[in-house]
C-alpha cells in the first residue's frame, strides 16, 4: 500500500508550496492503545504512507508534522527509520485547531523553530491520515488557492443527513443533492489562514474543525470548493 502522487513534473512548480500534517489524534473512534496514525499497514506507520506521498512532490518544500508532545519521539524514529526528507515535527495543542495554528508558527515565529523556515505562499493542509492523495488534487487545490485565496477538495453526500427533534423523533432531513462532504486537501495562501488563525476566538480553537470556515468568517475569502475523487477517505 503505497500511495502515488502521479507525475512529479506537474504543478506549481514556481510557487513555493509547505504542507502541514495534524496527526496529533488519540484515535479514539477506533479504539485501541495506539493512535490511528502511527498503527502499522502492511509493517508500515500510517503517517509514513502520507509523508511519502507528500515528500514524493518535489514543489513540496517542507513537511510539517504536527503531534502531540507523548509522541514526539516516535515520530522521529518513523523519520529516521523510513529516510522521510524535508519533515519538521511540531509539538500540537490540545485540539485540530491549535495543531494547525502550532504547525503554521514555525515559518513566523521564532518561539516554534530554531531557525524560521521560508515561508510559503500556498500552504496545503491534510489529514495525516489520509494517506491517498495524489499529485493532481494537491495541483488543483493550490492552483485554486492562488486564485481564490483558499480552496478545498469536497465529495458528493453518500448518505442523507437527518437531524432529530428533543424527543428523538426525526425533525427534517436536508436534500442531499444540495450539499457536500468537505474533504482534504485544503490549500490556502499563508497569509490568510495565519491571519485567520491569529483572529481565532478560544471556542473556535477548541471546539471547530473547519479550516475553510475560519478564512470566510476572519478574512471574507470564499474558499473554491473542487471536486475530489473518493480515494479521499479518512482512516
Amino acid at each position: 500500500m503505497e500511495p502515488s502522487s502521479g507525475s512529479r513534473d506537474a504543478g506549481p512548480a514556481v510557487t513555493p508550496v509547505a504542507a502541514v500534517l495534524p496527526a496529533g489524534g488519540s484515535g479514539e473512534r477506533l479504539g485501541g492503545a495506539t493512535p490511528k496514525q502511527f498503527c502499522a499497514v502492511q509493517g508500515r506507520p500510517l503517517v509514513s504512507y502520507t509523508v511519502r506521498a507528500m515528500e514524493r512532490i518535489s514543489w513540496i518544500s517542507n513537511i510539517i508534522v504536527v503531534v502531540s508532545p507523548e509522541n514526539i519521539e516516535t515520530m522521529k524514529s518513523i523519520i529516521e527509520k523510513y529516510g522521510h526528507k524535508r519533515v519538521v515535527i511540531v509539538k500540537g495543542g490540545i485540539t485540530r485547531h491549535r495543531s494547525i495554528f502550532n504547525g503554521l508558527k514555525v515559518f513566523v515565529e521564532n518561539e516554534f523553530s530554531n531557525h524560521l523556515l521560508q515561508k510559503p505562499e500556498v500552504v496545503i493542509i491534510h489529514d495525516a491520515v489520509r494517506p491517498f492523495v495524489e499529485e493532481d488534487i494537491l495541483s488543483k487545490v493550490v492552483m485554486a488557492a492562488k486564485e481564490h485565496g483558499a480552496a478545498g477538495a469536497i465529495r458528493p453526500l453518500v448518505s442523507t443527513v437527518i437531524a432529530s427533534a428533543a424527543d428523538g423523533c426525526l425533525d427534517h432531513s436536508l436534500e442531499r443533492a444540495r450539499y457536500r462532504a468537505s474533504e482534504m486537501p485544503q490549500a490556502f495562501l499563508f497569509d490568510i489562514i495565519y491571519e485567520a488563525y491569529q483572529q481565532c476566538t478560544d471556542y473556535d480553537l477548541d471546539y471547530g474543525t473547519e479550516c475553510l470556515h475560519l478564512a470566510l468568517k476572519y478574512c471574507k475569502t470564499n474558499a473554491k470548493l473542487v471536486e475530489g475523487t473518493a480515494d479521499l477517505w479518512k482512516v
